[in-house]
């Protein structure tokens, strides 16, 4: 995991699972991974106090999972760590990494985000604010 006295910093999201969360064979569905970045990403994008303003809004540009094991239910959250790896000019990209009730890596994950126009969608240059804080949050592995 980075370390988190690196240029930046990780934020540790827990999110609990859901009995509805579970496939037929008792697993949490390798879909609902989804939602728990998505957890994290709005907790971080919270922290930065960033979501959205009538100029810009973020979007998902991309998203990679890579499942390490299995999650199964328990009523104790799962950790997402969430951080910055990279910065551009219209895009920024977050790092994951779950871990289960154990301490146990169970995923990991990349999401790119896109910086749009608000009226229009099209991409945007990301905006002086957004780059302070986002960028402040960047570690590099």
């Amino acid at each position: 995991m980075p370390d988190d006295g690196a240029v930046g910093s990780v934020h540790h999201i827990p999110v609990y699972r859901r009995f509805s969360d579970l496939d037929p064979l008792g697993h949490v569905n390798n879909v609902v991974f989804h939602d728990y970045l998505q957890e994290a990403r709005v907790g971080l994008l919270r922290d930065l106090d960033f979501v959205r303003t009538s100029e810009f809004s973020q979007v998902v540009a991309t998203q990679e999972v890579t499942h390490r094991k299995p999650l199964m239910y328990s009523s104790d959250p799962v950790m997402v760590d969430i951080w910055v790896e990279r910065l551009g000019n219209s895009s920024y990209t977050l790092r994951y990494r779950i871990y289960d009730e154990h301490g146990d890596l169970a995923a990991e994950a990349k999401t790119v985000m896109a910086v749009v126009d608000a009226s229009t969608g099209r991409p945007v240059r990301i905006p002086p604010e957004l780059r302070a804080r986002v960028g402040a949050t960047t570690i590099v592995e």
